[in-house]
């Protein structure tokens, strides 16, 4: 039959999972790691695209946070342990009080330079974990402000048959500023180019772009 002939297709509805980590070199010395999702196996998939790309040279690494949104807030802590030595990672609010996570014995391995790319599309695990090396003194963040969306939620049911969905568990930052509904601001912001209705919008990764740039200057200065 003729390919334009209508033929049927069995559709069936799945989650796309594209890579959780995926790595790069973005230039002859910078490694990029985009974490899309994080899972129990974030840390060792961030910890061997690292090794990976060091042996291509790579020096210092540009983590890209945007799309960041899947995945337990514990393991964006768990993540950030490779890059923090020491010191509070995060703290975590419930009814019971504050509990802080800090770093442990073997902690911070990464040693190397590292510039976060976070906007209006990292949230949850991705704040987290971008909270712990920002607090840390670990990496500067490039790009727009983050959702706010850190806290652990859990659907209470109600006698009428309906529900509330309520935060028990609210992750802070290591200073012990809200992450909830406040969201991360980037020290190095980086606006969203003005696109005319119609115009195709700049294929240019404009806090790509700039995360290799704060390295240049990093190195001049």
């Amino acid at each position: 039959g003729n390919a334009a002939d209508p033929h049927e297709v069995e559709l069936t509805r799945e989650r796309v999972v594209t890579q959780p980590v995926s790595s790069k070199m973005a230039d002859a010395t910078t490694g990029y790691v985009h974490i899309l999702e994080f899972t129990k196996q974030s840390s060792t998939q961030v910890k061997n695209a690292v090794a990976a790309l060091a042996k291509t040279g790579a020096t210092r690494y540009v983590v890209d946070l945007r799309g960041a949104t899947q995945g337990d807030l514990d393991d964006g802590v768990a993540t950030a342990r490779l890059f923090v030595k020491s010191g509070t990672l995060a703290i975590k609010e419930s009814k019971a009080g504050k509990d802080t996570v800090a770093a442990q014995a073997g902690d911070g391995e990464i040693t190397a330079p590292v510039v976060l790319v976070v906007d209006e599309s990292t949230a949850r695990a991705g704040e987290v974990f971008a909270a712990a090396l920002d607090g840390a003194k670990r990496a500067e963040m490039i790009g727009r402000h983050t959702v706010g969306s850190a806290a652990r939620q859990k659907f209470v049911k109600l006698p009428d048959g309906s529900a509330l969905l309520l935060s028990n568990v609210r992750y802070l930052t290591p200073a012990g500023t809200a992450l909830h509904e406040k969201g991360l601001q980037p020290e190095v912001v980086v606006d969203e180019p003005e696109v005319e209705f119609g115009v195709t919008p700049p294929t240019t990764d404009l806090e790509l772009q700039k995360a290799l740039e704060y390295f240049s200057q990093k190195k001049a200065a």
